[in-house]
C-alpha cells in the first residue's frame, strides 16, 4: 500500500528532528532549475533507484517529494517500499511545501 505525509507532519518531524531520510527525487532539470532544498533533504536521481537504494538505513523511513506529489515521487516511494524500506511520499510535493514556507535551505 502506498503511504504519504502531509507537509504539516514533514514539517513536524523536521521541527523535531525525527530520524527520517528526506529524499528529493525531482527530475533532475526542476532540481536544477530551483535554488532552494527541503531542510535535512538529499537529492537522489528517481532514474537511478537502484544504484543509490542500497546507501539508504532500511531502520529508518524514507519520505520522497518531487515537484507536485504525483508520479516521481509516489513511484519511488512504491519502488522502495517494495526493497523492504518504510517508505512515503510527501502530498503535494515541493511546490506545495515551498507555498507554505516550510523549512528550506539554500543548495549548496
Amino acid at each position: 500500500m502506498l503511504r504519504s505525509v502531509t507537509p504539516d507532519q514533514l514539517e513536524t518531524l523536521i521541527t523535531f528532528k525525527a530520524d527520517v531520510q528526506i529524499l528529493d527525487v525531482r527530475k533532475k532539470p526542476a532540481f536544477e532549475d530551483d535554488n532552494v532544498i527541503a531542510e535535512g533533504a538529499e537529492w537522489r536521481d528517481p532514474f537511478a533507484l537502484d544504484a543509490w537504494a542500497g546507501d539508504l538505513d532500511k531502520a529508518k523511513p524514507v519520505i520522497c517529494y518531487c515537484v507536485h506529489g504525483h508520479q516521481v515521487s509516489q513511484q519511488t516511494a512504491r519502488a522502495l517500499g517494495e526493497l523492504g524500506f518504510d517508505a512515503y511520499y510527501l502530498r503535494g510535493g515541493f511546490d506545495e511545501w515551498k507555498l507554505r514556507s516550510a523549512p528550506l535551505v539554500e543548495k549548496g
